[in-house]
């Protein structure tokens, strides 16, 4: 097998790379994308046919807090629900929005590492499947999750250390230089751990081993990675503006169906965008790879026929 030609990169190159894998297999990449939501949607569906008397019962009191939210909360005029329904009702509902968020993220973590391993088998210049590509994914989606639980309660870790300092001190410059620090210090964080689900997606580490070896992929590059972060933000708010006005527009006169029309657009541009924004990390993981470790070299070499003796 040939090696991928592999070099340094700069932003602007790995966005090029990016959609030059995204157009040579579309239906993967878009298939990658719209399986995880399709199923979810699916999921939620089926959750409230089948519980859709309990959703019914706090329909008064879902309505008084949206229209009336003083009635809301007590006295005769609050919403006329049946004590022995509203409470079981209530309790459904919890354990059915628990399940909804619990599905979400393992399907959405299992659609990240899932483009994240086809984006990684086209860059290397070999043939992977929807069905192969979604497997890997799925057996990766307990890493990557990990590894996403372990940044959140860094960041939670962080931001509560700040605030006791800010509670001890009660000093209004400490606040504002605790706070300025702690906005310099996140986003420090996010880009020393941008690459981490790629890296615990084809590298098969753990949470911890994940974050500490993209930690070490990302050392003196990190205004890149914020680079790239930031064309990417813009490069979708561009894509996404485009297709809401090119698929909302014909429904401007009805308000009704133009709603309807902007979360299906939404959706779709979520689903659309996906790919773009996996490959990149995936790419980008490669590059500094390539720079940090001679990647393009060993994978050249690995490709030379071996001599029999």
């Amino acid at each position: 097998m040939d090696a991928p030609v592999l070099r340094p990169l700069g932003v602007g190159d790995v966005v090029d790379r990016v959609f030059n894998l995204y157009r040579g297999r579309p239906l993967l990449f878009l298939a990658l994308a719209a399986i995880p939501y399709l199923v979810l949607f699916l999921l939620i569906g089926a959750m409230v046919l089948a519980f859709a008397g309990a959703l019914a019962a706090i329909v008064p009191l879902l309505d008084a807090l949206v229209t009336e939210p003083e009635r809301a909360f007590g006295g005769a005029s609050a919403p006329n629900l049946r004590p022995d329904i509203a409470p079981g009702a209530m309790a459904t509902v919890g354990v059915l929005v628990l399940v909804a968020i619990l599905a979400a993220i393992i399907l959405l973590s299992t659609q990240s590492a899932s483009l994240i391993e086809a984006a990684a088998a086209r860059y290397l210049s070999r043939e992977t499947s929807i069905g192969a590509a979604f497997r890997a994914g799925l057996v990766a989606a307990p890493r990557v999750i990990l590894a996403g639980i372990a940044v959140f309660v860094a960041f939670v870790l962080l931001w509560l250390g700040l605030l006791v300092i800010f509670f001890v001190t009660r000093n209004a410059v400490v606040a504002i230089v605790g706070s300025l620090a702690g906005v310099v210090a996140s986003v420090f964080l996010f880009a020393s751990w941008l690459v981490a689900p790629v890296v615990a997606t084809l590298e098969h580490l753990g949470p911890i081993a994940a974050l500490r070896r993209a930690w070490s992929l990302s050392a003196g590059h990190r205004w890149r990675i914020l680079g790239l972060q930031l064309l990417l933000v813009i490069l979708q708010a561009v894509v996404s503006t485009l297709i809401s006005f090119v698929f909302i527009a014909a429904f401007i006169g009805d308000r009704t169906v133009q709603l309807v029309a902007q979360q299906l657009t939404n959706v779709l541009a979520t689903i659309a965008w996906a790919p773009v924004e996996w490959a990149a990390f995936t790419v980008f993981y490669f590059d500094l790879r390539v720079r940090k470790e001679a990647l393009d070299l060993q994978l050249a070499a690995e490709a030379l026929p071996h001599e029999t003796r």
